[in-house]
């Protein structure tokens, strides 16, 4: 801000006025550490219902006064005792003052040295993630990309937040990163469940991230990735527990007075051993029924073909598939086939889930089970089957491999560990225990 002071009764040769560049008003205060304290007894608590943080206040530019109270804790409450917090409080107090000082806004949370780049080598933090994913996104199906879109912006919300997403690529370390994975794991809570995530949500946002940085990697933005080097986590039980053949035989009771259509829906979990989404994906034209294969637009290919085994023939011809157009999608919210393309390809497969959802209630199983259960079903029964037949453990991986379509020995079996299904053959002989 600019005043001018105006002199009078001064020699002509003296300058009439001045102009000064003053300094504006402040737009912050100092940055302060809250210590909650008990209000009779002045004591410090360390009570989870009383948080420290630091805080500030910022000037409003409509108001024009110091009335925007700013809070930041940064895990101070995750400190056990008076000691750590103090210490830690501090030295976040004064990171936070450094960057006021700075001419930091904590309201649009830019720094003024923060631009935008025009090279690529250039790219802040998160210029690059929204490069990588723009190019990520081309090669892959809709879920997946959806998949992709929510967890980078995740991360890049987190990166906001934090001061990390003006950062140029070069500066962002896997300390950096290691520090999100913490606020994965020990901070972030769900707002409408008030659960933590599970190891599971973690081990997939960590997967997307490492996919975007291979591709600038790939693009000779980076010189490794850093990211893929992380170790995953312990995973939690299996969600989609396989059934016992009681629960199939209850389920399909159930279903042939309630709801038949789902019948020939599991069915196509069940034997060809397709994914929920890969059956909604599914058109008329794609079962030939005069060579008995089966098309299918999977997880992983563009297109590929199953063989129609014996068990699924009397299904598919109780469908009169011959009826419909050879463009209408197999499995529809209408009960039959016709034309269903809703805006997002998900929408169908929750369609599904919210129909055996409700045999679910009725049986009374609980969130442990659900369509992909059958799947884990039908691999599980295969496995203890091809054992009741004598074969090793050895040629029963080499014959599931072309059934369940895994791509490695190591990948298939880590998914019968996964499901713990596969059941030890009958040791009996090598006991000496007789009791």
């Amino acid at each position: 801000m600019k005043i001018e002071v105006k002199l009078i009764n001064v020699h002509k040769t003296v300058p009439t006025s001045y102009t000064f560049e003053m300094e504006d008003e402040k737009k912050y205060t100092d940055v302060k550490l809250h210590i909650p304290r008990d209000k009779k007894t002045k004591k410090i608590i360390l009570s989870p219902g009383n948080p420290w943080y630091v805080w500030f206040r910022w000037r409003n530019p409509e108001t024009g006064k110091l009335d925007i109270k700013k809070m930041y804790k940064k895990g101070i409450n995750r400190k056990k005792t008076i000691k750590e917090r103090k210490l830690y409080g501090e030295l976040l107090r004064k990171a936070y003052q450094k960057l006021l000082d700075h001419g930091w806004n904590p309201v649009t949370n830019e720094l003024p040295n923060q631009r935008k780049h025009n090279q690529k080598t250039d790219l802040t933090l998160k210029e690059a993630i929204k490069y990588a994913l723009e190019i990520k996104i081309r090669k892959v199906k809709e879920s997946t990309a959806l998949d992709y879109k929510f967890r980078s912006q995740f991360f890049l919300d987190w990166a906001d937040q934090n001061f990390k997403s003006g950062l140029t690529l070069e500066k962002f370390k896997l300390a950096d990163f290691y520090e999100f994975m913490d606020y994965l794991e020990l901070d972030y809570i769900n707002k409408s469940t008030g659960e933590r995530l599970s190891n599971t949500s973690i081990d997939n946002t960590r997967r997307v991230i490492s996919a975007l940085f291979t591709v600038l990697k790939d693009k000779r933005l980076i010189e490794h990735n850093f990211v893929k080097g992380i170790s995953k986590l312990k995973s939690e039980p299996l969600k989609n527990r396989p059934f016992t053949a009681s629960q199939l035989v209850e389920i399909k009771k159930y279903l042939s007075k309630n709801d038949p259509y789902l019948i020939n829906f599991i069915s196509f979990l069940l034997y060809p051993i397709l994914r929920p989404i890969e059956i909604t994906r599914l058109k008329v034209k794609d079962l030939n029924t005069k060579d008995w294969i089966l098309g299918v637009e999977t997880k992983t290919e563009a297109f590929s073909y199953r063989k129609i085994i014996t068990k699924m023939k009397p299904i598919i011809e109780n469908m009169n598939i011959d009826n419909y157009p050879s463009n209408y999608h197999l499995f529809t919210n209408e009960g039959q086939p016709t034309i269903w393309e809703p805006e997002q390809e998900k929408s169908k497969v929750n369609h599904f889930t919210n129909r055996f959802k409700k045999v679910k209630k009725a049986l009374g199983y609980g969130g442990e089970y659900g369509l992909y259960s059958f799947r884990h079903t039908a691999i599980g029964d295969l496995y203890n089957e091809l054992q009741k037949l004598g074969l090793s453990e050895q040629e029963i991986i080499y014959k599931l491999m072309p059934i369940t379509r895994h791509k490695s020995e190591s990948g298939l079996r880590n998914y019968l560990r996964n499901i713990k299904i596969a059941l030890p053959a009958d040791h009996s002989d090598i006991y000496s225990i007789d009791f």
